[in-house]
């Protein structure tokens, strides 16, 4: 059965068929091309809210935990099992977590602790008592255990990768490895939605560096798509006004919010 949306206007009432795309990201928290997709994910969430459900899976290779493993001390700073435990907290708030991690860790090359671990929740409103109870918990193993047999049952080996299905469960999966053209997963939601898609705008420039805390400038590039002297004179007007500041970091340049002095 197809789920049905209410249509209100003033001269009629009308039923359409609401249908939705799910895509199955995998990635590996310590992966530059994750790092890099992230902002493809962003655009095709801006542009297809609508449409799109994007699941975040970590990808638990025996590698990926290993590593998760290697960079902390306790399950306080282990980032595979910090991000089950705010999984659990539900998944908007959980891809918040993991945006600020990947900000913290990415850019700036830092090392993964307990207390930029806290910060990051905190952040991301998470309720941290129970969130530090959760890291040590079954649940979060049990979850852990789940992305396994999902990643098996896609048979996904390598991020970033990404599955997207349509509605119909019985049909197979279309998965995609590494980072392609924007085009292409544009593509492949069309196909699955078959009908004609109205594509949202991304918000004003200055709000999406606020609401994301740290944008690279090349992420900028990708949701906006205007000529790089279009987007830096408009970077540079927010400056002025003392609205954003540039960071630059041995990865890239970045922009943020302007801090108060």
């Amino acid at each position: 059965m197809k789920h049905l949306e209410v249509i209100h206007n003033d001269k009629c009432l009308s039923l359409q068929p609401v249908k939705k795309v799910e895509i199955y990201s995998f990635f590996d928290p310590f992966c530059k091309d994750c790092w890099d997709l992230k902002a493809v994910l962003r655009k095709l969430q801006i542009e297809y809210s609508q449409y799109v459900e994007i699941k975040q899976i970590l990808l638990p290779t025996l590698r990926v935990l290993t590593k998760c493993q290697a960079q902390s001390t306790t399950e306080d700073d282990n980032i595979a099992l910090a991000y089950k435990a705010a999984e659990l907290q539900g998944r908007k708030r959980a891809a918040m977590f993991l945006r600020y991690v990947q900000n913290e860790i990415m850019p700036k090359q830092d090392i993964i602790t307990r207390e930029l671990i806290i910060e990051c929740a905190k952040k991301a409103r998470l309720d941290i008592d129970t969130f530090l109870t959760d890291i040590k918990s079954i649940h979060v193993t049990n979850s852990l255990k789940v992305d396994q047999h999902i990643s098996r049952e896609m048979e996904v080996t390598m991020s970033p990768t990404l599955v997207f299905f349509n509605e119909n469960f019985e049909d197979d999966g279309l998965k995609v490895e590494g980072i392609q053209q924007y085009a292409i997963y544009t593509y492949l939601i069309n196909e699955l939605i078959s009908h004609s898609i109205e594509k949202e705008l991304p918000p004003k420039i200055e709000e999406y560096i606020i609401e994301n805390e740290l944008v690279s400038e090349s992420e900028l590039e990708v949701i906006y798509e205007w000529p790089k002297n279009v987007l830096s004179r408009e970077l540079k007007k927010l400056k002025l006004m003392n609205k954003i500041e540039a960071v630059t970091y041995s990865s890239g340049q970045y922009w943020r919010k302007k801090e108060a002095i």
